[in-house]
């Protein structure tokens, strides 16, 4: 997992440390929204899984590259989870997730953009739910004992809409991550295990210094 994190580290340096002429092109605010988790186990067709809601709270900094192009970088408080509809129950997993985005738009007050990017999940916790005769506990409890990648890479592909003048903005984004890394850390003989993750989020940005 290095090599990812070496990556984000650049990425996130992009919007974050502009040059002293380009300072006022760097807007920080924060966001709000919810998120309804999944996960896809591949060649597993026994599995009927639906998604659980949660929610990501966090900061935002965009960094205007042109009128029409902008960096994203997010610090985000996650939930994300899945419900199964046979023995072992659902899962509750919770991260600090840094997406890092591309977003091209239409150079109106009011305009839609389009979003992609990289992201890199931390994860801060984890549980089992509706386990027969256990209930909800920790997902390194010996009862359930499930093994999993606790750093996760995915990418996120979207559509937003912004509303304001300058940098002075509101973004609703409806974003769509698609896991990359393998959820299931252990060997598997067949089949593996990728998150998914369906969000709805606000963001409202300010120039920094409010110029």
């Amino acid at each position: 997992m290095r090599n990812p994190i070496v990556l984000f580290s650049v990425l996130m340096a992009i919007p974050i440390c502009p040059t002293a002429t380009e300072s006022q092109s760097l807007s920080v605010g924060g966001s709000v929204g919810f998120v309804a988790g999944a996960v896809w186990f591949e060649a597993d067709e026994s599995n009927e899984w639906w998604p659980k809601p949660g929610f990501r709270v966090g900061g935002v900094a965009a960094y205007e590259v042109s009128r029409i192009l902008s960096l994203h970088a997010e610090l985000a408080y996650v939930q994300k989870g899945w419900t199964e509809h046979n023995a072992g129950g659902g899962r509750r997993l919770t991260y600090l997730e840094v997406p890092v985005l591309l977003a091209l738009r239409a150079p109106w007050t009011t305009a839609p953009e389009l979003l992609a990017g990289p992201s890199v999940s931390f994860e801060l916790g984890c549980s089992v739910t509706g386990v027969p005769d256990v209930g909800s506990v920790s997902c390194d409890d010996a009862r359930v004992a499930w093994h999993r990648e606790k750093t996760q890479v995915g990418m996120w592909f979207g559509l937003g809409l912004r509303r304001g003048g300058g940098r002075r903005r509101l973004d609703v984004q409806l974003l769509f991550n698609l896991g990359i890394t393998d959820l299931n850390r252990e060997t598997l003989p067949r089949g593996y295990s990728k998150l998914l993750a369906l969000s709805l989020s606000v963001a409202y940005t300010i120039p920094l210094g409010g110029s």
